[in-house]
């Protein structure tokens, strides 16, 4: 594989630079010896954190007969990746702006044929496995999120890419789990579900794959399984799971349990004692509305709720009550939703990890629904769909990992496309500068 990745840095306008080339840093005291070296520039970090992305890709196969190619598989992975960092969401468009960066390109690939064209994508990315261009992004994400010292909470949800269904061939659309950081908003893996299973399936593969040592994983009913719970405490992390219907027993129990506690009748004198919880309340107002949330958690639990033996080192049932009022038209709703924990929550970090657990809609799912388009990507052909899919996750942490701004994401792609400075600062974060 004929990469470029040892002979080259990006100069601080974003363009290439020789490695030889020397920095004039003033005179040298006579009296002192030689200073330690400067930090590296913003180009000079850009440039590893671009081989570090090579590294990452070239775990890859290249589907294609060796005989013919002209356009090696790490080309294609790499100008997508870049391009969709600059507000390229399809084959088009990614052709379009690799003839225009070609230069700025060739400062790390051999492009002795040019840049792919948009049927060159396409087909490179219908024949590639998902699963090996998967395992390149979480090997890139870890070393990521080493750099940039991300931890806490990881969300876990699942998202169908909708634009790959296929009505006419009866294609059933995408259907990725994802893993978010949710302080840093950086997607930390992916697992896409089998045609004829569902996400309980895919959430145990996932987890395999992370590190999950002293994170909450939070993820909602769907994940509120045994086996799950055992998955994420055997490597070291806490879960966090929604209570639902799927686990009917539990929920009521947990139910009758906050209901007891929250009964201020006066007691018979045989009748047990009420539960021992905690309360912490928040008022928050906007978008035309006022939301009180409550929420109320209990630890001592046992004898009162059998069905929790069942969950392993479970600690903490929550319950989390929001109000919300119109502020137009003063209709008020109230909803309850009830969790386990395996970790030892007071009633204000409950309340605020179940409210953080949102941010995998926020910051991922519509991020790349909208600003991504990835609901408006029609590509559906064999694997195109799932990999753009992944394409999608480097360009967003990629976008998303850079702090030197507080623009949208939106804003800071166009930024990335019209200023090679600002693109080679953006590459550069992702590196932990």
């Amino acid at each position: 594989m004929d990469v470029q990745t040892d002979c080259w840095e990006l100069n601080e306008s974003g363009g290439v630079a020789s490695q030889g080339a020397t920095v004039d840093a003033g005179p040298a005291s006579s009296n002192t010896p030689d200073p330690s070296p400067p930090l590296d520039s913003v180009a000079q970090v850009a440039a590893k954190a671009i081989h570090r992305l090579l590294a990452a890709l070239s775990l890859v196969t290249d589907p294609r007969s060796a005989r013919g190619v002209r356009h090696p598989v790490i080309n294609v992975l790499v100008i997508a990746v870049l391009g969709c960092v600059c507000g390229c969401d399809d084959a088009e468009a990614l052709e379009d702006w690799g003839k225009k960066e070609r230069t700025w390109l060739s400062g790390f690939l051999s492009l002795t044929h040019g840049t792919p064209s948009q049927d060159v994508f396409l087909r490179v990315l219908a024949a590639m496995d998902p699963g090996p261009f998967r395992t390149a992004f979480l090997t890139w994400a870890h070393e990521v999120i080493q750099s940039l010292g991300s931890s806490g909470q990881i969300a876990v949800d699942g998202q169908t890419h909708r634009g790959s269904y296929d009505r006419a061939t009866g294609q059933k659309p995408v259907h990725m789990v994802s893993a978010l950081a949710c302080e840093s908003g950086l997607v930390l893996g992916q697992q896409k579900t089998d045609v004829k299973s569902n996400e309980i399936t895919a959430l145990p593969e996932l987890l395999q794959l992370l590190y999950l040592k002293g994170a909450l994983v939070s993820i909602d009913a769907m994940g509120c399984q045994t086996k799950i719970a055992k998955t994420i405490l055997d490597k070291g992390g806490d879960y966090l799971f929604g209570l639902k219907g799927n686990q009917s027993t539990l929920q009521d129990e947990t139910a009758a349990l906050f209901d007891d506690a929250n009964d201020t009748r006066k007691r018979a004198v045989d009748r047990a004692k009420p539960p021992s919880v905690e309360s912490h309340k928040e008022t928050d107002s906007g978008h035309g509305r006022i939301e009180v949330r409550e929420a109320i958690v209990c630890h001592d639990f046992t004898g009162r709720v059998p069905a929790a033996t069942r969950f392993p080192s479970i600690r903490t049932l929550i319950a989390v009550i929001s109000q919300r009022e119109d502020a137009i038209s003063g209709q008020t709703t109230v909803e309850r939703r009830l969790y386990i924990s395996s970790r030892h929550l007071s009633a204000q970090d409950a309340l605020a990890a179940t409210r953080l657990h949102w941010a995998v809609e926020n910051r991922l799912h519509w991020c790349l629904d909208v600003t991504f388009g990835q609901d408006a990507n029609r590509t559906r052909t064999k694997n195109a769909a799932a990999n753009l899919g992944v394409i999608r996750t480097f360009a967003l942490n990629l976008v998303r990992a850079y702090t030197g701004d507080k623009l949208s994401l939106p804003r800071r792609r166009r930024l990335c496309d019209y200023r090679p400075e600002y693109r080679t600062a953006v590459i550069a974060s992702s590196a932990g500068f």
